[in-house]
């Protein structure tokens, strides 16, 4: 059985994966790894640093992301912290710095599957989660065609880098609440469950959240994971759901692009 730690290092593992996968290009150095994707710059998940050196500074941090992530000509810095006691360590000195952090719970599955059939989840492929994406990214960016663009770019280039399954619910003959399920070995990752609104409140994301799971375990993987901001309502969801905290990472930012 995996232990709570060996389930952290697990998901670093996966998560540093992708993430390196998606990447354009990455740099590295005894600080940080600089990771971009610089045809999509503003989307600040796919260009930032991620740290390496336990002992960096964010003074030293910042410096570092002023060069890299300004010499690739990004309006914001970023820096992701994959470990809780470098993300604690740094809160204070970044927050001295006048950047915001943003905590990130790691949630694992407990593995107690629900026998419950769940009918209307479907799985889908990627073509009918387009319209989806692009209507859910409008309504939380609106205005920002460019960047609800390359939000629905960048869902496309994670399907050319892992493996992928999409749940979704259907409505009025379309597709109104959904995630992705990313797997790699063992592991699977549930990421970006949303809903519509107008759609909202029903237990739409519940299910297609609870289909993904069946169909992790279903499929062989021992470890189901997703992502919650600590300071956001779904933490509490995704507890009802099965997940429990096993770690924290944090990512630091300035800049609101």
């Amino acid at each position: 059985m995996t232990t709570p730690g060996g389930e952290l290092e697990r998901v670093v593992g996966f998560n540093r994966y992708l993430e390196e996968r998606c990447s354009e290009r990455i740099f590295s150095s005894f600080l940080a790894t600089a990771l971009l994707c610089e045809s999509l710059p503003l989307v600040r998940d796919r260009n930032y640093l991620r740290v390496e050196d336990g002992g960096a500074s964010a003074s030293e941090l910042a410096s570092l992301a002023d060069r890299v992530l300004g010499s690739a000509g990004l309006s914001h810095r970023r820096v992701f912290a994959d470990s809780p006691e470098i993300a604690d360590r740094l809160a204070p000195q970044f927050a001295s710095l006048s950047w915001k952090a943003q905590g990130l719970l790691v949630m694992t599955h407990d593995g107690r599957v629900e026998e419950e059939k769940l009918p209307l989840v479907a799985e889908v492929e990627i073509e009918e989660m387009l319209p989806f994406w692009e209507e859910e990214n409008r309504q939380r960016h609106p205005g920002s065609a460019e960047l609800v663009s390359q939000l629905t770019e960048q869902n496309k280039l994670v399907a050319r880098s892992i493996d992928c399954q999409y749940l979704a619910r259907r409505l009025d003959g379309r597709v109104v609440s959904g995630c992705q399920l990313y797997s790699r070995g063992g592991t699977a990752q549930i990421e970006a469950v949303g809903t519509l609104e107008g759609y909202r409140d029903r237990g739409l994301a519940s299910s297609v959240v609870k289909r993904a799971v069946a169909e992790a375990f279903r499929s062989g993987h021992d470890l189901v994971w997703i992502l919650a901001e600590e300071d956001d309502w779904p933490k509490a969801l995704y507890a009802k759901l099965g997940f429990n905290p096993a770690g924290r990472f944090c990512a630091f930012t300035r800049g609101t692009s």
